[in-house]
């Protein structure tokens, strides 16, 4: 079991965790000291959809080659160039709807022989543009000089053309709602709140909404690829960016040199299967956390033999007499507990701070857990990032959604299985239950039929992703090869030298890992 150094004021006065990508209240996000997340899926039929084996795309022609400068931090983040791809919101009719300037930057490898590495954070909603940095900052030197790596945003997310709803204080009022109402009273509130949000979408973002997919975002990585004037991409994708990577190896797979798909995604799941499992997962890294703190005197949360039962009295507490953040006229209700716990559950390392929120809060005071939820949700000195409209508008393209009537029978079970999370992250999904655009995708086995070898990497303890999806989307690609990390957290790159060796190894000589191996976290 894992246990992490302790969180105390002194050592950690500013918890700063890059969070990403909660599509409406729902815990569909992850992180590795990146932004990551998932989604449901693809499609037959729809905006820039793909039925059985996918055709290159229809083209207005190949885009030109993009004309790089240096970042100036606006664009992109400094020290690396910055560009974009114009490509048709539209490909299937490039007229109807006109342009989008996509936004890449990349770091130029110094001897790039292996070509170009394509790194996505996972999301849907992160800027893959500002997520460089990290990617930088993770790979060793042998893959930064071997490579040009690269970073995009899709349409409507970022610095390309982002998705936009509502501002900054009425985006934070939206996300206060309860978002686990247990009364139907409260659950028809949440229902009407979710649609103002849809309708505000649609008044800003209509003429977007219909073609930020993950297949539009493949297809446009395609495009990407074609100004670069390279014949195949390698990639790197985490959490949702697995989702893209199979997606893109499904609809191009003689365009992939070699794939690494990190906390993947199960794209055969529906939107409640994949809410629940992953509800499941969170309450189990929950538990985990509440047996390493109760072994270790340092932990500063000791609520007695019944922790659980101590956390849902907290829960209780602030449902019924929400706080206000000290200096702040901020509230602290049941959203930002939940929001908060789920945001400390990402990595073992983000458990201490965690812990000492709740010790906090039992006293009365949320400031801590308030800056976990604040990170949560992408809130920063320019307001809050449009990270969690964008992938509301992409998952809620990709999976069709139950109606609230669904979502309402579903509910005890899904508090039953899981009694944190369940009713907060199923009810996530009626924001999709209203959504202006219908989804133009299905949940779908992938296949990637001809594509090389892809490497999916799954960890046994992962809350966001669990293990048993990366397990079945291994065994659905033609040439999935699992790669197994042991441990808590999400993700497994940034958390073992093992997985990082067999990784490299395959990015820079396509030496294939065996397939079934397991390494340890360190």
């Amino acid at each position: 079991m894992a246990t992490a150094e302790r969180y105390t004021a002194a050592s950690s006065p500013m918890i700063c965790l890059q969070m990403a990508g909660l599509a409406s209240r729902r815990l569909r996000v992850g992180t590795v000291a990146i932004g990551i997340c998932l989604a449901g899926l693809l499609t037959s039929c729809g905006a820039r959809s793909v039925a059985g084996p996918a055709p290159a795309p229809v083209s207005s022609g190949a885009p030109s080659g993009p004309a790089w400068s240096a970042c100036n931090g606006t664009d992109g983040p400094e020290g690396y160039q910055c560009a974009t791809v114009d490509v048709p919101l539209n490909p299937e009719n490039p007229a109807q709807a006109g342009t989008v300037a996509i936004a890449v930057d990349r770091h130029v490898g110094s001897t790039p022989s292996d070509g170009v590495l394509f790194v996505n954070p996972g999301g849907p909603g992160v800027s893959g543009v500002d997520f460089l940095t990290q990617v930088m900052a993770m790979v060793p030197r042998s893959v930064s000089d071997n490579f040009d790596v690269v970073g995009f945003d899709p349409p409507g997310v970022g610095h390309s053309d982002p998705v936009t709803c509502v501002g900054s204080s009425d985006l934070l009022d939206f996300v206060n709602a309860n978002p686990a109402p247990t009364s139907p009273a409260g659950f028809a509130s949440l229902v009407s709140a979710d649609r103002s949000f849809a309708d505000a979408c649609e008044r800003r973002s209509g003429r977007e909404l219909p073609y930020v997919s993950t297949v539009d975002a493949a297809i446009d990585m395609d495009r990407i690829r074609q100004a670069l004037g390279v014949a195949s991409i390698s990639y790197l994708g985490f959490s949702y960016g697995t989702l893209l990577g199979a997606t893109y190896a499904e609809m191009f797979p003689s365009h992939v040199r070699a794939m690494v798909l990190d906390g993947a995604v199960n794209p055969d799941l529906g939107a409640v299967a994949s809410l629940d499992a992953q509800s499941n997962a969170f309450e189990s890294e929950l538990d985990s956390m509440f047996a390493s703190c109760e072994a270790d005197t340092a932990c500063a949360w000791h609520p007695g033999p019944n922790p659980l039962g101590a956390f849902e009295g907290l829960m209780a507490s602030v449902t019924a007499h929400p706080l206000v953040v000290r200096g702040s006229s901020q509230p602290f209700g049941l959203a930002q507990l939940l929001y908060a716990t789920g945001a400390g559950l990402y990595t073992p390392a983000s458990w201490p701070a965690l812990e000492a929120g709740l010790a906090e809060l039992s006293k009365g005071d949320p400031s801590i857990l308030h800056e976990l939820f604040d990170s949560y949700i992408g809130l920063n000195k320019d307001g809050v990032s449009n990270e969690l409209e964008a992938e509301t508008a992409v998952s809620c393209l990709d999976t069709p959604a139950p109606s609230p009537a669904a979502l309402e029978a579903a509910a005890p079970a899904a508090e039953k299985s899981a009694p944190v999370f369940g009713l907060f992250n199923l009810y996530s999904e009626a924001l999709c239950s209203v959504w202006p655009v219908p989804a133009s995708g299905t949940p779908r086995v992938l296949r990637a039929a001809g594509s090389p070898p892809i490497v999916v990497v799954a960890t046994t303890g992962d809350p966001a992703t669990p293990y048993e999806e990366g397990v079945a989307l291994a065994g659905q690609l033609q040439h999935g090869v699992l790669l197994t990390r042991v441990g808590e957290g999400h993700t497994a790159y940034p958390y073992s030298s093992c997985i990082r060796s067999y990784v490299n190894a395959y990015l820079l000589s396509l030496r294939v890992p065996p397939s079934g191996l397991r390494c340890p976290s360190n």
